[in-house]
């Protein structure tokens, strides 16, 4: 394990704990005194940073902490499973999540700093826990917003202020679920602190690749933490400090009944019921931010950097026996920046927006495989493995520069225009790019309003890509490359068009339109190739991508409800990366036939109801559509469709005295008609591994606030 293993993030406890005990030993009255004032310079400070990136003319979609208290598992959801309910957003294996036919491509943001992008696994690293509010940008983006351009999701993390206490949270159920949360924050003088420290124990870690209520060898143990740190300079600028790690580790299911496939010397036991794979993954993300505001100027600086690391240990024997490699697997990413972002108030028609993005990766892979050698028909030689050695790694630096007007053409007309220049540096491949952003929005009346834009995108591979050196150390073994092709992974690069309206039908009820239209050179898709989880980037020559989002929301009094309907058409050819990943037969078929993406859903819904049924007494119900996911040769079939619902109540007890300021009891049912349902069958291009969704299951949970 690295160095950083020991930063575990039970060991924040009483350091959390102790922040805890100094801001409430101070005097009460002077707190009260202080907090109006430093409530009300905060909120400055936060319009302010919002200011310096809004997302003029992109289709914005936002979730609030409350929201998120009436879907289920509230606070103790994963965060994709909030991101679900968001048009156009499609559910995958893996907990990903896929926005508008991209695979993947989000960019996820901490109060506007970007949280650079680690090594895909599978742990959930954000606590919904932290979240104060999330915005989801997609559509034509402003200049500001280059590299992952799917959509931008923005977290607004809690603060002090928001919490002045804390909050104990247990949360018990269905999978052998256990979590536990402490939520410290406060303010003591100038300073504001919040502090997250949470742990989660759960049978069900990974997608079960059978359709069974108990899934086999699937636990995980997961820890994280996240800490929020505001020193208030002045009444117009601020320091703020960001912490977090995650630690998990992860069986990787068994699926019973396999037939082994090879022989092994001493010839050992072979049961796929009980191999036994395991993965672990660890990210450690720190930023420090500076931030000045003024009448006429906003400023925001931010150094950061993460570490992510990943492991995969095999079953040297089973993993053998099955598939004919044993592969213990380390891959590693270390990753830091700048950035800076500022706006300019140049007159009551035009403010100025620009910026610069400056990072620099150094990722390592080191593999120790095992595996048999086989004739030129691929048929095992001998019963003796033998041992591979790799290691190799990747770096280079990522560079972008943007500048931007709002230009208010008039009260009800804006036009926001803008060029960013983007460089990728990766060993093996160097490209840029200017590209020229364009949106308008139009408020035609009080209740409606129309956008339509265009936008120039590029966008850079990982760098996850093995060298044809490395898959050539496999010839004449079970772990052999399909072919002999593997040309270097290569920048995409793209012309967006999106146009929608919004309209307020009533004062409670308000529904939105949007349409958008993709044409792609070399498409970036990502494939599993191989046991480990780990996803490796690849691309088609030509693609296009279509589809349309329909949301509506209502608002009246105690009761909420909202829907959403997209649907996405994807349609790509020849893939010319990386080809040694694939069937020779299926290269041949799609060099020259179009087909769909493995990740498109077509068509996806989702929606829910919240009624305050008593002064503090919450119902919901909550549902979510998936048309199935692209499947079988070249993607040519396609899973069957499903829908899932869930329920639940959340009943508050706010106490007047002692120490205890209120309980909160909430109970959550989900997926409660059992549907079982396939997100994968293990078949499709880049598809290693059947999931199915999870079962019916039932949850408790407890909060209590001091």
């Amino acid at each position: 394990m690295p160095a950083a293993e020991w930063i575990r993030p039970k060991a924040v406890i009483l350091a959390a704990i102790a922040i805890q005990i100094i801001a409430s030993s101070s005097d009460g009255a002077e707190s009260a005194r202080l907090q109006l004032a430093t409530v009300s310079v905060t909120a400055d400070l936060d319009a302010s940073r919002e200011e310096i990136a809004p997302g003029l003319g992109a289709v914005s979609y936002s979730i609030g902490a409350a929201q998120i208290q009436l879907m289920g598992q509230g606070e103790n959801s994963p965060f994709q499973q909030v991101l679900l309910q968001v048009p156009g957003m499609v559910q995958d294996e893996f907990g990903e999540v896929h926005l508008r036919g991209d695979h993947g491509d989000l960019q996820y943001r901490i109060n506007g700093v970007l949280l650079p992008e680690g090594l895909n696994g599978f742990g959930q690293e954000i606590d919904t826990r932290m979240i104060q509010a999330v915005t989801v940008m997609t559509g034509t983006l402003p200049a500001q917003f280059g590299d992952r351009t799917a959509g931008i999701i923005d977290v607004t993390a809690k603060t002090g202020s928001q919490l002045h206490g804390g909050e104990l949270s247990l949360y018990a159920g269905g999978y052998a679920t256990r979590q536990s949360s402490l939520q410290l924050g406060g303010t003591h003088g100038k300073l504001e602190y919040f502090i997250i420290v949470s742990d989660k124990h759960d049978n069900l870690g990974i997608d079960n690749t059978t359709s069974s209520a108990n899934p086999l060898h699937d636990v995980t143990n997961q820890e994280k933490t996240f800490g929020y740190f505001s020193y208030r300079l002045d009444e117009t600028s601020r320091l703020t400090l960001l912490t977090w790690a995650s630690y998990a580790d992860f069986q990787i299911p068994d699926t019973p009944g396999l037939l082994p496939n090879y022989q092994l010397a001493g010839n050992p036991a072979a049961n796929s019921s009980t191999v036994n794979e395991n993965q672990n993954e660890q990210n450690y993300y720190g930023v420090i931010s500076y931030q000045k505001s003024t009448r006429a100027a906003s400023l925001q600086v931010s150094a950061f950097a993460r570490y992510t690391d990943l492991e995969f240990r095999p079953d040297s024997e089973q993993d053998l026996l099955f598939g004919g490699v044993a592969g213990r697997i380390g891959n590693s990413s270390f990753i830091y920046g700048l950035q800076a972002d500022a706006s300019f108030f140049l007159s009551d028609r035009h403010t100025l927006r620009g910026g610069l993005l400056a990072t620099y990766e150094d990722e390592k892979l080191n593999t120790d495989t095992t595996v048999f050698p086989v004739d030129s028909l691929g048929n095992q030689t001998t019963d003796e493995p033998v041992r591979i050695i790799d290691n190799s790694g990747n770096r280079g630096p990522g560079v972008g520069l943007y500048l931007q007007d709002e230009w208010r053409l008039s009260d009800r007309l804006t036009l926001n225009y803008g060029v960013r220049y983007d460089l990728f540096g990766g060993p093996f491949d160097r490209e840029s790019q200017l590209s020229p952003r364009v949106n308008f929005v139009w408020r035609i009346d009080d209740t409606t309003s129309v956008h339509a834009g265009y936008a120039r995108y590029f966008v850079p591979p990982t760098l996850q890509y093995v060298p044809p050196a490395g898959g050539k150390k496999f010839d004449g073994t079970t772990n052999a490359p399909l072919n002999g092709q593997d040309d270097p992974q290569k920048v995409e690069r793209d012309h967006y068009f999106d146009a929608g309206l919004s309209r307020q039908i009533t004062p409670a009820w308000q529904v939105t339109v949007d349409s958008f239209f993709k044409w792609a050179k070399n498409l970036i898709d990502v494939g599993q190739f191989g046991k480990a989880v780990i996803l490796d980037d690849f691309n088609y020559t030509k693609a296009t991508i279509y589809g349309l989002e329909i949301s509506s929301t209502y608002n009246q009094g105690p009761f909420t409800a909202y829907g959403n309907f997209s649907f996405v058409q994807t349609s790509a050819q020849n893939i010319n990366s990386v080809q040694f990943q694939f069937p020779g037969d299926q290269l041949a078929y799609v060099a020259v036939h179009s087909i769909q993406l493995d990740h498109q859903g077509r068509f996806t819904g989702s929606g829910g109801v919240a009624c305050r049924v008593a002064a503090n007494t919450h119902l919901y119900a909550d549902f979510l559509y998936g048309n199935g996911l692209r499947a079988g040769f070249a993607n040519l079939g396609k899973l069957p469709a499903y829908t899932t619902v869930s329920v639940g109540v959340e009943q508050v007890f706010h106490l007047r005295s002692g120490r205890i300021k209120e309980l909160k009891l909430r109970f959550d049912g989900l997926n409660i008609f059992d549907q079982v349902y396939e997100l994968r069958n293990g078949s499709g291009l880049g598809i290693a591994a059947p999931a199915y969704g999870p079962r019916r299951a039932f949850y408790a949970g407890l909060s209590v606030g001091f």
